[in-house]
């Protein structure tokens, strides 16, 4: 196995409606938000988490190429076989023994570009034959607000594995090698684009646009500082 590319995709994700990513509730205070969207520890600023991106795009191919549960109903697939996209680029789950090589994908944290403010989000379970506010219901989360946007950046590793690989590109001309890994790529970021990301998607949380806008392949430095000799 030898690997021949390195491609880094960026972009940004912009969010079309308030968007929660979940963060930590371990200390709960009287009056307080409920759930809590992720934020950086240093900056206090929310992000999106690149396990977050990677997982969502995983669930949405599977479920477009009808492999969504197919080995256990709360396991991702793993199939490991030749044409399988998802084992391809994300990796066979919990398979150890097989020939696919590594993850292909890596998906890095998307830090705040701009925007970012916190709004406070009530929700409520609505009982249906009164249609009034359950008692004991009521509870408050954080959301990111729309607008804000974020920096997409994937990295994509290309092997001598991958020459046969063949994926659909967007007009549904077959495409192959390194080509077809891509697509795979920009496959699940539509596929997000169409669900959305965070908590709440079925309730208009986490709609979002993603525009990629370069796929570099990523060269040998030309220049390296030559190493000095040990002082005496």
């Amino acid at each position: 196995m030898r690997k021949k590319s390195h491609y880094v995709i960026t972009g940004t994700i912009e969010l079309k409606s308030g968007t929660r990513i979940g963060g930590s509730d371990d200390i709960l205070q009287i009056g307080g938000t409920d759930l809590t969207c992720i934020k950086d520890p240093v900056t206090g600023k929310p992000y999106i988490p690149g396990s977050s991106l990677k997982g969502k795009m995983r669930s949405e191919l599977e479920k477009y190429h009808g492999r969504f549960g197919r080995n256990n109903p709360n396991e991702p697939c793993g199939c490991a076989q030749e044409n399988c996209p998802v084992c391809r680029v994300f990796g066979p789950h919990k398979k150890v023994d097989h020939g696919l090589g590594p993850t292909r994908i890596l998906v890095r944290d998307a830090p705040l570009l701009e925007g970012g403010e916190i709004e406070l989000k009530s929700e409520t379970a609505i009982a249906r034959t009164s249609g009034a506010a359950q008692r004991g219901s009521l509870r408050t989360l954080e959301r990111v607000v729309p607008g804000s946007k974020f920096a997409l950046e994937i990295g994509l590793q290309v092997f001598d594995l991958d020459e046969k690989f063949t994926y659909e590109d967007e007009e549904e001309n077959t495409v192959q090698g390194g080509a077809a890994l891509y697509q795979v790529v920009c496959h699940g970021l539509d596929l997000i684009e169409q669900t959305g990301i965070g908590g709440g998607t079925s309730k208009g949380y986490g709609a979002v646009e993603i525009t990629i806008e370069k796929a570099v392949e990523v060269k040998r430095r030309k220049k390296c500082p030559q190493p000095s000799a040990s002082a005496e």
